[in-house]
């Protein structure tokens, strides 16, 4: 029989709905997923796309229904919608989830995680705030009352649900899975979602003139993803299970002809008093047709169509403004379009400044559109030295895709660019390699210049800041005129073991770039390495943005690092999060467990002067003149114009000094202005302190790039694996959760250009550890499989020796300096009890010594991570951590390894 179809004739009066999931935030150990937002918007095109969409856009469901990095949400809410969507649904229901997944050891039980879901010790009941799909899931969709049920799960461990698919008898149901049973997959990019939703999205929205069945969708993902590879190298295959025929998912794109409009009839003379005949005509019809297109929104097109259609034409050139009721709004022109790509930290201002943009005709009809995006700041400035990529596109890329591609990456070419600062200006003006953003590969380095970038002017200001909590002590004389670095030992000097410096991510926004440039300069070790993982030891997901990291600090859960952490931050960002509750400009994620912040003004790091920077393109002459003079126009307006300056003010940017000897420059703070609040009186300085004149820091910024990439990787890490007589004694060697599988594990993030080894700790007394696999560069599964093949041994493990030996091999010379090192200890505790008092102290000091090398014990059993515990001793003395039974070692682990190696990247 023909595949079911949720818009057939038949279909037409039952009641059909999609109910798209997505886990975007975690509160425990789970790290966010910012693709999922990516993910749920790939899918609400897919499925109600004009034309070729089966769900009504009303009749979709969205969890949650808002955005953002800390939006809850609960499996309570989820479990009611299921179990409304069981209830009412007679046609087609589709079920997607994207987020976090989890299995118990055995693989079974899988369960979908949401954001304040945990895992426990009580192994009966393991996981908390989840749903299981066996015990919650699939019960409630078998018992659905609709004629076909679909489910995508892309989560990892998604293909374990197909060991407990159980629909009703005589059910149709059909589950795809992103992959097979037992396979984790990556968490995807947030610009472009998970692998295996992009594929779907593909799929769904390129039917090639026939229907997008389940089965053509099964057959066409995993032809899309054969090429790609899961977590640990897993090779990335969908699963699915059906039960019943087959249902179509997307109609093909041209599923009818269209309807014929005729063409407008000859304008008639307007009423007495009215506009002229032709601005009528020209303005009536497409008003009229833009009516029928939400009067009849018809998928085919029928002979009473037509006629309709053919009739209410008829009235466009006979005064079809009775019909719209003397409206001319609908009938303005297309107005030319303006793309304004900006910093991120700048979006919501630059956006509110286009939106006021009053750029219209004498009908109120708006002449320039102006389309606002974001991108990270070595992103913008790396496709624009490659400029020619953007027309371009490289004909290959390598096996990842690593590879610049700027209009699937940035998006459509600009024609203005506010970049947060000059320095990137600067660095995508530069010639030759200097920029330090020649980081996209062979392609890139070969790509011509087919782009003119020309400053014309500062459109406001903003200085970067150290926002020190009220709370810590800092002499007032260094908050101006200092170096970053005697601001920030004055403050640890003040507060030592209490203050944490945190900055956003450098690739993301030029503001945080420049302060890592003074960060890195200010280093008492001058090691990149270990500026990085401090942050990741205090913060281990680093924010884009810096509202993104004041709201992170906001939420409460990271008490007490709110009330503790100083922060590099525009002092716009600083001055609108110090803004008590009520007050207008108070961004929504504002808590008041944030601590109220004082501005401190590093000397070295230059002030963010927002410059208007016009992009013109080789080639590009249609409307050149217009453009020209429309992007001139929107300057002149953002820099001079009272109104849109205080788009700008209002927001706490420095507005531009419009004359006198100082035109141009930073205006002093207005009445109005969100810095002369009451709450930032005593936090900011009305007059700008002279940060970074006279200094071009743009050339180094490209080697500040290179330090904080290669304090990420590549790393060096050794495992030091206790293989003694207990370990197989107490049943934690073999097996899921055991000692090798979760070392196997947590290599999913070691490329070829890591270094790293495993050695056993168990020999006799005078005998060094042994080296199961030798240090150095590896192919990843044949590491793997060397670990798999490991025997306990009837010793001791001997830990003290192994240390010192494992602690000079990952300090061997020669090597980069700002190379992560970690040390990975795995065992059961009970030989640390061996490693005397002496021994213990002289080894929590060889760790603290320099380089760093970070020290992660994971304690297969209860003790050794207690507080004053031989294992914690080592995590504190290098920055490290100590993991026990009480928490998901195996993920955890995992992250450790991730802030070492590189492999996820390759």
């Amino acid at each position: 029989m023909p595949p079911y179809n949720a818009r057939g004739e038949e279909n037409g009066t039952k009641r059909h709905r999609a109910v798209l999931i997505g886990v975007e935030h975690y509160t425990g150990s789970r790290n966010d997923l910012p693709a999922v937002t990516t993910n749920l918007r790939l899918m609400r095109e897919a499925l109600t796309a004009e034309g070729t969409g089966v769900i009504d856009p009303e009749d979709l469901v969205v969890i949650p229904e808002q955005d953002g990095p800390a939006v809850t949400v609960d499996p309570l809410r989820v479990s009611a919608e299921l179990r409304n969507a069981r209830d009412q649904v007679t046609g087609l229901l589709v079920v997607y989830f994207a987020g976090h997944g989890i299995v118990r050891p055995d693989g079974s039980d899988l369960n979908l995680m949401f954001t304040d879901s945990r895992v426990t010790r009580d192994r009966r009941h393991p996981f908390v705030d989840t749903l299981s799909w066996r015990d919650d899931v699939m019960p409630d969709l078998r018992n659905s009352r609709a004629d076909w049920v679909v489910v995508i799960l892309d989560c990892c461990f998604a293909g374990n649900a197909l060991w407990a698919f159980s629909p009703a008898a005589g059910q149709n149901f059909a589950l795809l899975t992103a992959a097979e049973p037992g396979v984790e997959i990556p968490p995807g990019d947030p610009r472009t979602g998970t692998e295996f939703t992009a594929a779907l999205h593909r799929l769904l929205t390129t039917g090639e003139g026939q229907p997008v069945t389940f089965t053509r969708i099964v057959t066409g993902i995993r032809r899309e993803m054969a090429a790609l590879k899961a977590v640990d190298g897993h090779p990335w295959i969908p699963d699915e299970l059906r039960h019943g025929d087959d249902v179509v998912l997307a109609l093909p794109a041209d599923v009818g002809p269209p309807p014929v409009v005729p063409s407008p009839p000859p304008p008639v003379p307007a009423p007495s008093g009215g506009r002229g005949a032709e601005h009528t005509g020209r303005r009536a019809w497409p008003a009229v047709t833009a009516l029928l297109r939400r009067l009849l929104p018809v998928r085919r097109a029928t002979r009473a169509t037509a006629v309709v259609i053919a009739g209410v034409a008829a009235l466009a050139g006979a005064g079809a403004w009775y019909l719209l009721g003397g409206s001319q709004s609908g009938g303005c022109a297309s107005p030319l379009e303006l793309r304004v790509l900006t910093d991120p930290d700048l979006l919501p201002t630059v956006q509110k400044a286009a939106d006021a943009y009053p750029k219209r005709d004498g009908d109120g009809c708006r002449t320039v559109g102006i389309n606002v995006y974001d991108v990270k700041a070595t992103d913008a400035v790396a496709g624009f030295r490659s400029s020619s990529l953007w027309q371009e596109p490289p004909a290959t890329c390598p096996a990842s895709g690593d590879c610049l591609r700027p209009q699937r990456d940035i998006g459509a070419q600009p024609d203005i660019w506010i970049p947060a600062a000059g320095t990137a200006w600067q660095r995508a003006t530069a010639r030759g390699t200097s920029g330090g953003d020649a980081s996209a590969g062979p392609a890139a380095s070969a790509a011509r210049s087919v782009v003119d970038l020309d400053r014309l002017g500062s459109v406001a200001y903003t200085p970067m800041v150290l926002g020190v909590p009220d709370t810590l002590a800092l002499a007032q004389s260094l908050q101006t005129d200092d170096p970053l670095g005697a601001i920030v030992s004055g403050l640890e000097d003040a507060q030592p073991d209490t203050v944490e410096i945190l900055r956003p991510d450098p690739e993301g926004t030029e503001g945080a770039l420049l302060s890592t440039h003074a960060l890195y300069a200010s280093s008492g070790a001058g090691h990149a390495s270990t500026v990085e993982q401090d942050m990741a030891q205090a913060l281990r997901t680093v924010p884009s943005t810096a509202r993104e990291l004041m709201c992170t600090l906001a939420d409460g859960t990271h008490n007490p690092l709110e009330d503790r952490a100083a922060v590099l931050v525009p002092e716009q960002t600083l001055a609108l999060f110090n803004l008590s509750a009520g007050e207008p400009g108070r961004p929504d994620c504002a808590t008041e467990a944030l601590a109220h912040r004082v501005a401190h003004y590093p000397a070295d790091v230059p002030m963010l002067d927002l410059p208007f920077v016009r992009v013109t393109w080789a080639g590009a002459d249609r409307d050149a003149d217009a453009r020209t003079a429309a992007v001139e126009d929107f300057y002149d307006w953002l820099a001079t114009d009272p109104a849109a300056q205080r788009c700008f003010t209002d927001d706490g940017f420095r507005g531009v000094q419009q004359q006198g000897a100082q035109k141009g420059r930073p205006a002093p703070p207005g009445e109005a202005s969100v810095l002369r609040a009451e709450d930032n009186k005593a936090a900011v300085r009305e007059l700008i302190p002279a940060t970074g004149v006279g200094t071009d820091v743009s050339p180094s910024l490209g080697s500040t790039l290179s330090r904080y990439r290669g304090a990420l990787g590549p790393g060096r890490v050794l495992y030091l694996l206790d293989d003694s007589t207990s370990m197989a004694d107490k049943r934690v060697w073999d097996g899921t959760g055991g000692a090798k599988a979760l070392v196997s594990r947590s290599m999913s993030s070691l490329g070829s250009r890591d270094a790293y080894g495993v050695r056993t700790a168990a020999v006799r007394k005078g005998e060094q550890a042994a080296d199961l696999v030798t240090f150095g560069q590896h192919t990843r599964s044949d590491v793997q499989r060397a670990v798999a093949g490991a025997k306990a041994v009837g010793l001791d493990a001997r830990f003290a020796d192994a240390m010192h030996a494992a602690l000079g091999t990952l300090r061997e010379e020669p090597v980069e300096a700002e190379q992560p090192r970690l040390l990975v200890l795995v065992t059961d505790g009970e030989d640390f009890e061996g490693v005397t008092a002496k021994e213990q102290k002289e080894l929590v000091t060889e760790a603290g010594r320099s380089p760093l090398v970070r020290i992660v014990t994971a304690s297969l059993q209860d003790g050794a991570c207690t507080p004053g515990r031989f294992g914690e001793q080592l995590a504190a003395a290098s920055g490290g951590r100590c993991l026990d039974p009480a928490g998901d070692i195996a993920a955890e682990l995992a992250a450790e390894v991730a802030k070492a190696g590189t492999g996820d990247a390759e």
